[in-house]
C-alpha cells in the first residue's frame, strides 16, 4: 500500500517535494519554503534527516521516493549523481501514473534523460542545478540571487523558471556537450579555492599563527577578495605582488616555500595565471619552478 497526499498550491505554485535531505536538498527546501513554496513531503535514506529538514519547512515525512513524487506537483531529486537513475528507476517499478507530475534532479553535468526510467510513469522531467555552494539549511540564504542551470522541455523549463525568479535567481543553459565543462568551471570556483584555503591555512600555522585564528583570517580574505571580485572583475580585484611586478617578493615566496614542495607548486602555477590575467610575460618559467 502506498502512501498518498493530495498536492496542494500556495499562491498558484505548484507543491514541492524532495527525495534527499542532504546538504542540497535541505539548502533547497529551505530556501524555497521562505521563498513561499509549500514543500509537502520529503523523503531520505536518513530517516533522521528527513525528519529534521520537514519540522523546518512543515512537511511531512514520507518513507518511500514514490510517496514523495505522489504529493506534490514538482518533485526534487536531491541525491547524489549516481543515485538520480536508480531513484527514478524505483519509481518506475511501481507501475504508478504520475502524469502531470514533474522530476527535476538537481545534477550539474547531467540531463534529463539521468532519470529517463520515471518517463514510464508519464512524469515530465527536468533539471535544476543551482550554482551555488549549498552545505545544509544554513546555506539556504546563498541561493537568493543565484544562478541556476535549466534543462527540460519548454513546460518544464517555465516552470523551473518561475522557481528560479521566485529565489531572485538567473537562469541559465547550457548545451549539453557542454555540461562537463560547465561543471568543471563551478568546481574550479567553488571547490579548489577551498583547498587552496586550507593550504594557505596550514602556510600561516607553520609561520606561527594558531590554526583557528589562521583559517578565520584567511577565510575573511578570501571573502574579501571574492566580494570584490563580483564588483570589479578577476582582474580589476586583483592585488598583490604579481599585480606591482615586485619580482623580488615573488622570489622570496618561492625561497620560504622550499619546504613545502606542494604548496610551492601551487604558488608558481598560480602566479603564471595572474601573470596571463593581467596579459604579461610569465616571470615564473613552466615546469622548472625557477623565477626568470
Amino acid at each position: 500500500m502506498t502512501e498518498t497526499m493530495t498536492t496542494t498550491h500556495a499562491g498558484g505554485r505548484p507543491a514541492l517535494s524532495l527525495v534527499g535531505a542532504g546538504r542540497a536538498g535541505s539548502a533547497l527546501a529551505v530556501a524555497l519554503a521562505e521563498a513561499g513554496y509549500r514543500v509537502v513531503a520529503i523523503n531520505s535514506r536518513t530517516e533522521a534527516h528527513a525528519r529534521e529538514l520537514a519540522a523546518v519547512v512543515g512537511a511531512r515525512v514520507v518513507t518511500t521516493a514514490l510517496a514523495a513524487a505522489e504529493a506534490a506537483d514538482v518533485t526534487l531529486l536531491t541525491v547524489p549523481d549516481g543515485a538520480i537513475a536508480s531513484v527514478a528507476a524505483t519509481i518506475a517499478a511501481t507501475g504508478a501514473a504520475l502524469t502531470g507530475r514533474t522530476m527535476v534532479h538537481c545534477s550539474a553535468r547531467l540531463g534529463p534523460e539521468a532519470a529517463a526510467a520515471a518517463r514510464l510513469t508519464g512524469a515530465e522531467l527536468g533539471v535544476l542545478h543551482p550554482l551555488q555552494a549549498m552545505s545544509g539549511p544554513g546555506s539556504a540564504v546563498q541561493l537568493r540571487g543565484a544562478y541556476f542551470r535549466v534543462e527540460g522541455p519548454p513546460a518544464v523549463r517555465a516552470n523551473l523558471e518561475e522557481i528560479v525568479a521566485a529565489l531572485s535567481g538567473h537562469a541559465v543553459s547550457v548545451d549539453a556537450a557542454n555540461r562537463d565543462l560547465y561543471h568543471a568551471a563551478a568546481v574550479l570556483a567553488g571547490n579548489a579555492p577551498l583547498a587552496l584555503l586550507a593550504r594557505a591555512t596550514a602556510l600561516l600555522e607553520a609561520a606561527g599563527v594558531p590554526r583557528e585564528t589562521a583559517h578565520e583570517a584567511l577565510a575573511r580574505l578570501l571573502e574579501g577578495a571574492a566580494a570584490n571580485a563580483r564588483r570589479q572583475g578577476a582582474a580589476g580585484a586583483l592585488t598583490g605582488p604579481v599585480l606591482r611586478g615586485d619580482e623580488a617578493a615573488v622570489r622570496a615566496h618561492l625561497a620560504a616555500l622550499e619546504p613545502y614542495p606542494e604548496a610551492r607548486a601551487l604558488y608558481a602555477l598560480l602566479t603564471q595565471e595572474m601573470e596571463r590575467l593581467l596579459d604579461r610575460p610569465a616571470q615564473v618559467q613552466p615546469g622548472s619552478l625557477r623565477v626568470a
